[in-house]
């Protein structure tokens, strides 16, 4: 539960300095020993037959499936009126999720009464204009899903980034250690 009666930073002494930019900084790359040797996800894609002058789409529906160390649910929907004005609603792709859109997303139906009405399913279903955006899509879809892997790759990796002692600190000294030992 979010603490709603944080001060604000500058209230707290040293923490614009104790925060510093660490965790901002260019990352490094993952070296392929660094990278999961077990999360996975497969996606499959279907696509409609395309009639030179004689079909105006392209239906494209891609599905995840054999997730491992991840979810197959990674596909962010928002409920949209179906149209303007109206109280009907429909399910729109918006984007293949980000870590942080994993943990905060529910699946399969959006949280009831929450705005936005964000949720998550395992496949995407469209309907592009041409051969090129299909070839487009899925390309981008991929490319999309290999970066979701990458990040959740990059954050199973923790580094000590800061401290900060909020009161003052403890004094260091080895008599409460050899005093301890000399009680036992």
């Amino acid at each position: 539960m979010p603490c709603n009666n944080l001060p604000p930073d500058s209230d707290i002494p040293g923490l614009d300095t104790a925060l510093g930019d660490n965790f901002a900084n260019q990352p490094q790359p993952i070296t392929v020993g660094e990278l999961s040797a077990t999360r996975r996800i497969k996606l499959t894609w279907s696509v409609s037959r395309y009639y030179y002058n004689g079909t105006d789409g392209i239906r494209v529906r891609i599905e995840t499936s054999d997730a491992v160390d991840m979810p197959n649910k990674i596909f962010a929907y928002l409920l949209l009126p179906a149209q303007p004005g109206a109280t009907e609603r429909t399910a729109e792709f918006n984007h293949v999720c980000s870590p942080s859109d994993l943990e905060e997303y529910p699946e399969d139906a959006p949280i009831p009464n929450q705005r936005p009405e964000w949720f998550r399913l395992n496949y995407i279903d469209v309907v592009l204009r041409s051969r090129a955006e299909v070839y487009a899509f899925i390309r981008d879809a991929a490319a999309d899903v290999h970066q979701l892997k990458y990040s959740l790759d990059a954050t199973d990796r923790i580094y000590p980034a800061g401290e900060l002692w909020l009161g003052p600190a403890p004094a260091a000294s080895s008599s409460s250690s050899s005093s301890s030992s000399s009680s036992s």
